[in-house]
């Protein structure tokens, strides 16, 4: 009898414990994930912060944190990962009473994209791990991977004449925007241009002179289509690296920069495009824009893109058609947009091992940018 009793009071306590933790062992559990930058550049390592909290008197001896992400995401820690066509990790706690744990997981940035862990499964059982314990919760967290930078000198395109053209010193005009300092008034000054205040100071006619800026814009037109659905996506993805570094470039150079693409965000579903801006805030935006374009959705055609009239060329600015594709249509179109008085070079990807790679139907103004060597 004695035995039965102890046997009765163990069982007792076994089933007394699994509904305490059935009942309370979410409660006061608090599972978060945060990566340590909002965007950062393709090949670039950031970290992902892991935190689990229990504020509660009920400890959990057994606690499985797991959690999806794109493969494109690569973990240093990968004893903990599988690897199919995602990543999915587990990471095992024993959380005491109110105890708090914070792991840091670095990241490698394998590939531009745009990418989320949106929610995070909780398994955990009793002490004597008779019950398991399923839940989840919520955890949005969001990275966008923006281009791979490409180095100005490795740009391997005629970007010197590019500039050339326009910043030569008689292209430029006066930025009322952009003061840099007080002369003389010469014959030829608008009166505009006189600093009364400088003026009534010295008692001769002074002036104001400003900073240059290029007369004209650049407007980066970027086509993301593929010329067959079939087709790999690395030269469209080096079109979009190409897109980003000459946005840095210019406007490192104080170009005014826009951009107009088929490209659609993964997010808005809006096709990608920014009014021109020359600040480092405008070249941030169009990395972040351009990091989070989906090649896999179904864009426009650009020929039809050029032929609508949809594009805002209002100020004439210099247009760089960055394309893989060269279809027959696009380069009418490009040529028939040429004619009408636009300046413009078309910049493409191409690759020394591909001697067939096809080029677009022009005469001149077609840029190449060598993609192998590098």
């Amino acid at each position: 009898m004695p035995l039965l009793g102890v046997l009765a009071v163990f069982l007792l306590l076994v089933a007394g414990q699994g509904l305490v933790y059935a009942r309370f062992w979410r409660r006061g559990l608090d599972v978060s994930l945060s990566f340590s930058e909002r965007t950062a550049p393709e090949g670039a390592s950031i970290s992902l912060t892991e935190v689990v909290a229990s504020r509660k008197l009920l400890p959990l001896p057994w606690l499985t944190v797991k959690f999806q992400v794109s493969r494109a995401l690569g973990f240093e820690d990968s004893p903990h990962g599988l690897v199919t066509d995602d990543y999915y990790r587990e990471d095992l706690y024993a959380l005491g009473t109110y105890q708090r744990v914070t792991r840091t997981l670095r990241v490698d940035l394998r590939r531009r994209g745009y990418y989320t862990v949106k929610t995070v499964d909780l398994i955990s059982n009793d002490l004597f791990l008779m019950t398991e314990l399923v839940g989840r919760v919520d955890c949005p967290a969001t990275l966008t991977v923006t281009p791979r930078p490409i180095a100005r000198e490795d740009l391997g395109i005629p970007y010197s004449r590019l500039v050339g053209t326009l910043i030569v010193r008689d292209a430029l005009l006066p930025d009322p925007f952009e003061f840099r300092g007080i002369r003389e008034y010469a014959a030829t000054d608008p009166m505009r241009s006189v600093n009364w205040k400088a003026t009534a100071r010295t008692g001769d006619l002074k002036v104001n002179v400003h900073e240059y800026t290029a007369s004209r814009d650049v407007l980066l037109l970027l086509n993301v289509r593929k010329d067959r659905e079939h087709d790999e996506d690395r030269p469209v993805e080096d079109c979009i690296r190409i897109a980003a570094a000459l946005c840095a470039a210019l406007v490192e150079d104080g170009v005014s920069v826009g951009l107009a693409s088929n490209a659609r965000d993964i997010v808005t579903g809006e096709e990608a495009a920014f009014a021109p801006g020359r600040t480092r805030a405008h070249v941030d935006a169009v990395h972040e824009q351009l990091g989070r374009v989906d090649i896999a959705r179904r864009t426009a055609d650009f020929a039809q893109v050029l032929e609508s009239g949809a594009l805002d060329l209002r100020r004439r600015p210099m247009l760089l058609l960055i394309s893989a594709s060269c279809t027959h249509r696009l380069s009418e179109a490009w040529k028939a947009l040429l004619a009408e008085g636009h300046q413009g070079i078309w910049v493409l990807p191409r690759y020394p091992d591909r001697p067939d790679d096809r080029l677009p139907e022009l005469d001149e103004g077609v840029a190449t940018w060598e993609v192998a060597a590098r």
